[in-house]
């Protein structure tokens, strides 16, 4: 009897020891291994542009947070539209990623696009930026009170200018003028980038430029161009001692929100993964530093709140662009 009994406590003992080996086993075949190469991030928009710039930014620590490099690649054309059909057309594995701003929710509905809201999930928000209204130093006016006064007194004389029809700063910037109530008694004049607005203004060929602050700011320090107003909840650290409209006492208050997202129908294990490896890309101290360096605030938003985010912008601002007569 003792003899059965320790052999069935033998056998007992290497069931058990099978069936937690066969546990094991079936556990590692659940776990995702990813990723194994190299992920890319595209960027709808050109090489050397504030965009790719910024994408750049999330790149120096990939490879310690999420295990491989994180490739940035430029595919530039039709608003960010040509980069994003690229990614929304990818294969859903986690390794085309897209880089994306504002332009992404006008796109879908200025444009006629290859892809729809859905075909994107958000993954993380990296950064915020709120756009400004710059003129020349010497310019009659001060701020938006005294703007709107001035285009009063002289109906159909003042213009701004924007970096292209359908432009992230051209709905922004189209947002300014109709909170201010000015935006149908004066003109519009559209240019294929920031740098050759600036330009127009500081030649008088232009009144105003609509921008993003690293853009005005070698030129305010300077004393050749000054702020009218900020389109922010809150002033900025690039120009603390400007107000935002808001505080002028009109609602602009866009900015525009930038950051990673993935094919829609990517598994949730990888979009985990990327999701806790941008957290800790985003929140390192020296991203900060980096992205506080040349104007890219960072922002950071988990997957779930930055698709809810991405979400409840598209809807804004399809309702801003049928108000604003743009579509």
């Amino acid at each position: 009897m003792k003899k059965l009994l320790a052999v069935l406590m033998i056998a007992m003992v290497a069931i058990g020891f099978l069936t937690a080996g066969g546990a094991t086993e079936s556990t590692a075949k659940t776990t995702i291994d990813f990723p194994t190469k190299p992920v890319e991030l595209i960027v709808g928009f050109a090489a050397g542009g504030g965009t790719h710039i910024a994408a750049e930014l999330l790149s120096p620590e990939a490879t310690e947070f999420l295990g491989k490099p994180l490739q940035i690649t430029t595919k530039p054309g039709a608003g960010g539209a040509i980069g994003a059909t690229y990614v929304a057309d990818s294969k859903p594995d986690g390794y085309t990623l897209l880089y994306a701003t504002m332009s992404l929710p006008i796109s879908l509905y200025m444009d006629s696009v290859d892809f729809k809201k859905d075909d994107f999930v958000g993954i993380a928000c990296a950064s915020n930026v709120a756009p400004v209204l710059a003129v020349r130093a010497d310019a009659p006016y001060n701020n938006a009170a005294e703007l709107i006064a001035w285009t009063k007194a002289h109906p159909g004389q003042f213009s701004w200018s924007h970096p292209g029809v359908g432009s992230t700063l051209h709905v922004l910037g189209a947002d300014m003028m109709f909170r201010m109530g000015i935006i149908d008694t004066i003109k519009e004049v559209p240019f294929s980038g920031t740098g050759e607005g600036t330009a127009a203004v500081l030649g008088g060929h232009v009144n105003s430029v609509v921008g993003f602050p690293t853009s005005f700011m070698d030129q305010v320090a300077a004393g050749k161009m000054k702020i009218l107003g900020v389109s922010s909840p809150q002033r900025i650290a690039e120009f603390p001692n400007v107000p935002t409209f808001l505080e002028q006492g009109y609602k602009a208050v866009l900015t525009s929100t930038r950051g990673v997202f993935a094919p829609a129908d990517t598994p949730k294990e990888v979009l985990d993964i990327l999701d806790k490896a941008f957290e800790k890309i985003i929140n390192s101290e020296s991203y900060k530093q980096r992205g506080t360096a040349i104007g890219e605030p960072p922002m950071y938003a988990n997957a779930r709140d930055f698709n809810q985010m991405y979400q409840d912008q598209c809807n804004m601002i399809e309702e801003l662009l049928i108000t604003l007569g743009l579509i």
